[in-house]
């Protein structure tokens, strides 16, 4: 989502390489391992000290995605494609809000961070190129791919951690909450799309063949209407089933701490 350089970029390959696969997994198992680590380590913490390991990936990304600004503008091929306006740069908003705020505002970000890094990761996983393109074969041969590869582990692992570490408290209303706000940067990227020519998450054209098919004999407008209600309709689901799992997870947790406080 963060990597192609130009809109007009050649329709994605589903699928792994050996590679990619073998990158891909480490990653992940890497992320699993820290994430119990995380988990052992501060289990008895109180809150602050918990949400101490988000607050540092939350702001490496943000420093990452400053270092990616900075490259391109001082190499001099800065261009709209740059502005983050695709799907996964809603997470530098989370991340930046939940960093800088605490409360309630915390935990909804937390909620926004939980529902959309779930549905990444299950497209990161299902058709990695979708995303990355080529970043998990060749990690270190450009900064665009060492930015996106990194990127998108870290909004992984940021929600993984997340669950980990027990910080989230669910509330029924985060639900609407965060379908309104994805919503709402939703629309935000369809006038940006058109108002910069940019092709900002397949809002102008698509890289899944099925899709611009449908573009080219339906319109632009049943393929960007069909587009919305599908990114609505995505989110609501993952933001649904987010909370109904979170639900009976932090009431376990809750459990297990009350019979802890109970023996001691």
């Amino acid at each position: 989502m963060l990597l192609k350089n130009h809109p007009s970029a050649i329709l994605i390959e589903m699928g792994y390489t050996q590679t990619e696969f073998v990158t891909m997994f480490l990653a992940l198992f890497i992320i699993l391992v820290v994430g119990v680590i995380l988990r052992f380590t501060l289990r008895n913490a109180p809150l602050e000290k918990r949400q101490k390991p988000l607050s540092i990936l939350g702001a490496t990304i943000l420093v990452l995605e400053i270092m990616k600004q900075s490259y391109h503008l001082f190499i001099g091929d800065w261009g709209t494609w740059f502005i983050p306006l695709h799907f996964c740069s809603f997470f530098l908003v989370w991340y930046g809000i939940a960093l800088f705020s605490r409360g309630k505002v915390r935990q909804l970000m937390y909620f926004c961070s939980i529902s959309g890094g779930a549905l990444v990761t299950l497209l990161l996983f299902l058709a990695p190129r979708m995303i990355l393109h080529g970043a998990s074969e060749n990690i270190w041969d450009t900064f665009d791919h060492f930015h996106t590869f990194f990127f998108h582990m870290g909004v992984v692992a940021y929600w993984i951690w997340m669950l980990m570490l027990n910080v989230y408290h669910p509330e029924r209303h985060h639900i609407y909450q965060t379908i309104t706000i994805y919503t709402a940067f939703y629309f935000l990227i369809i006038a940006g799309a058109f108002a910069f020519h940019t092709n900002y998450t397949n809002v102008l054209t698509s890289d899944i063949g099925i899709m611009e098919n449908l573009r080219l004999t339906a319109g632009q407008f049943t393929y960007d209407i069909l587009l919305l209600a599908i990114g609505i309709g995505s989110i609501a689901l993952v933001s649904t089933t987010t909370y109904l799992v979170m639900s009976k997870l932090y009431q376990r947790y809750l459990q297990k701490q009350a019979l802890r406080v109970k023996e001691n």
